[in-house]
């Protein structure tokens, strides 16, 4: 504990000097590599553990499907934003490029060739949406992070692909995308075409990453009044030239739902309901499998307002094989006008956390079950309290305790050794036990105006339970500091500087992977000028920090620059 105090204090004083911003992400949904208040795992752009602190549970976010996340990419039995297909929104034309520090472009004059070390891998987009015309525009994009993939590139993934498996580059990127399209928007309707092909590499529950070609994609989307559709049709291609395997997929999926209108809102009962689907076909050596090849998720949203300050919100789905409930109640206790304190409580239940999801991966003439028997309980309370102390200073609280019990798990049966990597072999599985957690946060903001925006903030958790079986022990606190500059509404500094303790990987190796803490730095510097919509940004991520790897089988987090430059119509 004395230990705990001693970092506490002595980052607090170094926020005299440092200032969570709004650092540009790399990429839509690479958020996550610079998220400070919880526990952030980065195996590749296409798969991470992202867990904030005040969630409850042990499970990712990711991995639990909500009615927010119907548009976003299912990735094995994965929500995820990354690789991003929504069309940019304002007409623009925009390039982004950068390269992980370490290039060899300099060190030619740096460094001797003995002390040399690899070359270090790039981030390319290009991309542009036209103005629209009687309502009508166009949109292509290509882009692609090779970052989190040198390390396996030429050691193992070269050899499961049939030659190049990217649009540019020979680094075997994660992922590699392609699309072009149509859309129409006026006041009623926003409605979008795209087409494109994609590379993609897959992470599984085995830990093996599957290389999958989408050839084509094509997804439609169109909202109009209380309505939003999706319609996906995906034709993968699988592979394993090594092992002379091939496969394919043709997939439709896709969400159809009907929001709460600006009239209903301002009612007691909102009401808000929807479907999700996914229906496959699949040929050759496919290494997931769902079960009966569909699955039908309809679901139904409610919220209750008695009165302004106390909401019942509830979701609840189910279909023949799966349910699930997530409902909470929330009251914004009276108090002074600066003041602000809320309570809640939340509930999770629920047979799966992701019932869209894949139900059998195939390993080896194994066949791994990514279903449980049982149910899953996640009860969590919480209170959070914000002033404001001046027109400029400001703090706040929080703090929960949560208890889980049927927690979702892998039941690890034996490991297998594949030049670099471990593969495992077993089923999904619960901890039929109760796990406890209490968090807490605080956080401290001053402001002037929209010039300048500071934020110190820190936290804890501590987790009582089977932890052996947990997939992943979380960090046990955090602090960061972060701001933003605006001067002169054209030239924005944003920056962070946080901590992260030590986190544990339990069960995708023999012996536990623990990620040890580390300081980061991120910071973004650009330059706007509004009279010719142009912005040029500059960003460098994960400095300070030791070059790691953040997950079993995962990839170096390195240090990287990249930058982008945008004009607007």
């Amino acid at each position: 504990m004395n230990s705990f105090l001693n970092k506490i204090f002595a980052t607090l004083a170094v926020s005299a000097t440092c200032v969570l911003a709004s650092v540009d992400a790399e990429m839509e949904g690479m958020e996550v590599v610079s998220r400070d208040d919880g526990t952030f795992l980065i195996g590749s752009p296409t798969f991470y553990f992202d867990r904030a602190l005040g969630a409850g549970g042990i499970h990712s976010e990711s991995e639990l499907w909500t009615p927010r996340k119907l548009r976003y990419r299912q990735l094995f039995n994965r929500l995820s934003v990354l690789p991003s297909w929504d069309p940019i929104e304002t007409p623009s034309v925009w390039m982004k490029t950068g390269n992980e520090v370490g290039d060899l472009i300099y060190q030619d004059f740096l460094t001797d060739v003995e002390d040399r070390p690899i070359n270090r891998t790039p981030i390319l987009e290009v991309g542009a949406r036209t103005p629209l015309f009687h309502g009508f525009w166009a949109t292509f994009r290509l882009f692609q992070d090779d970052h989190y993939c040198f390390r396996s590139a030429y050691a193992y993934r070269q050899y499961q692909t049939d030659g190049q498996f990217s649009f540019f580059g020979e680094n075997w990127p994660m992922f590699s995308s392609a699309y072009g399209g149509l859309g129409y928007t006026n006041d009623f309707i926003n409605a979008s075409v795209l087409a494109g092909m994609e590379y993609m590499w897959i992470f599984t529950e085995s830990s093996r990453w599957i290389p999958v070609l989408y050839k084509p994609r094509i997804e439609a989307r169109a909202d109009f009044g209380n309505f939003s559709t999706t319609l996906v049709y995906e034709n993968a291609e699988y592979q394993n030239h090594s092992k002379k395997e091939n496969g394919e997929r043709k997939e439709v999926n896709g969400s159809v739902i009907y929001s709460c209108g600006e009239n209903c809102k301002r009612s007691m009962l909102q009401l808000s309901a929807g479907l999700a689907f996914r229906f496959v076909n699949d040929d050759g050596v496919v290494y997931t499998a769902l079960e009966n090849d569909r699955v039908l998720w309809p679901f139904l949203e409610m919220r209750v307002r008695p009165m302004d300050k106390l909401k019942f919100d509830v979701m609840f789905g189910v279909n023949d094989r799966d349910w699930l409930v997530q409902d909470s109640v929330e009251y914004q206790v009276p108090a002074f006008d600066k003041m602000d304190i809320t309570v809640g409580a939340k509930n999770i239940s629920g047979t799966r956390l992701n019932p869209i999801a894949d139900t059998h991966e195939f390993f080896d003439g194994d066949t791994i079950s990514l279903t449980a028997s049982g149910r899953m309980n996640l009860l969590q309370g919480y209170v959070r309290f914000e002033d404001s102390l001046t027109t400029f200073l400001g703090f706040g609280l929080r703090g929960s305790f949560w208890a889980e019990h049927g927690a979702e798990t892998f039941k690890t049966e034996k490991f297998v050794e594949d030049k670099i990597y471990t593969f495992r072999h077993g089923d999904v599985d619960r901890i039929n036990s109760w796990i406890k957690g209490v968090t807490g946060e605080f956080w401290l903001k001053l402001w002037y105006e929209d010039m300048f925006n500071f934020t110190a903030l820190t936290g804890f958790e501590r987790i009582d339970g089977d932890e052996k079986r947990f997939e992943v022990n979380p960090a046990e606190f955090f602090v960061a500091f972060s701001a933003d500059w605006l001067i002169k509404k054209m030239f924005r500094i944003s920056h962070s500087l946080r901590y992260r303790s030590d986190a544990e990987w339990n069960l995708r190796s023999k012996d536990p992977f623990i990620v040890k803490g580390d300081w980061f730095w991120d910071a973004t510097f650009e330059q706007r000028f509004p009279k010719y919509g142009i912005s040029l940004a500059g960003s460098i991520i994960q400095a300070l920090g030791k070059e790691v790897i953040e997950t079993p089988n995962g990839e170096y987090s390195r240090i990287r620059f990249f930058c982008t430059a945008k004009k607007a119509f």
